[in-house]
């Protein structure tokens, strides 16, 4: 289980796209230009969209595998999950892409000395319009884990997907933190904790 950690931290770097990796020291058997370093050490490029891509599926099979085991799922229920989440993902992270290309139209059209409201208005109606498509995108997650979980099940999800968020967080956190080390240390000499301990984490095999 150590070595699903540890490919989480890098796999949360490489989809966030830090350049945190240009502080770390090489993970033993890792490949740096999988990672987005080359050959000389403490240089970083951006991992590419198809890079990304590829860890984010990876991503997304670690946490099937974790969900599967926390909720105690057999094979078709895991099956099923992982077709829902994977189908109500994809929406999201296209409802997401699409916030991101209004706000920076958004944010250019506000630079100019005198913003057009004719420009905002549509701009800002296409956000109100992805925000309630993302509401309705919840709501469709929540009936689908009902049709897929028992009342036990579904309970343990919320408790699972607040705690897998929270660890990738603190690992992208920790690992952009300035002098921070993977393996918890950090360069004012203090311990700092190891991203993905406490809740959430599968037990030791």
């Amino acid at each position: 289980m150590q070595m699903i950690r540890i490919f989480m931290i890098a796999a949360a770097l490489t989809l966030t796209g830090t350049t945190a990796f240009a502080q770390q020291a090489p993970m033993g058997g890792s490949s740096e230009d999988e990672m987005g370093l080359d050959a000389q050490p403490g240089r970083w490029t951006p991992p590419s969209k198809e890079k990304r891509e590829e860890v984010r599926k990876k991503v997304e099979a670690i946490r099937i595998y974790r969900l599967t085991e926390a909720l105690k799922l057999d094979e078709k229920s895991s099956a099923q999950l992982a077709s829902l989440l994977g189908s109500i993902d994809l929406q999201r992270r296209d409802l997401m892409n699409q916030n991101m290309d209004a706000m920076k139209d958004l944010r250019s059209s506000l630079k100019l000395p005198h913003p057009n409201e004719s420009k905002l208005k549509p701009i800002l109606e296409r956000l109100e319009k992805n925000h309630r498509e993302m509401a309705e995108l919840k709501e469709k997650e929540l009936k689908g884990l009902k049709d897929i979980l028992t009342v036990e099940q579904r309970a343990r999800y919320v408790v699972f997907q607040r705690e897998f968020t929270r660890e990738m967080r603190g690992m992208i956190a920790g690992a952009r933190g300035n002098g921070q080390s993977m393996h918890g240390g950090s360069s004012s000499g203090r311990a700092v904790p190891g991203p993905g301990m406490g809740a959430g984490k599968p037990p030791q095999k």
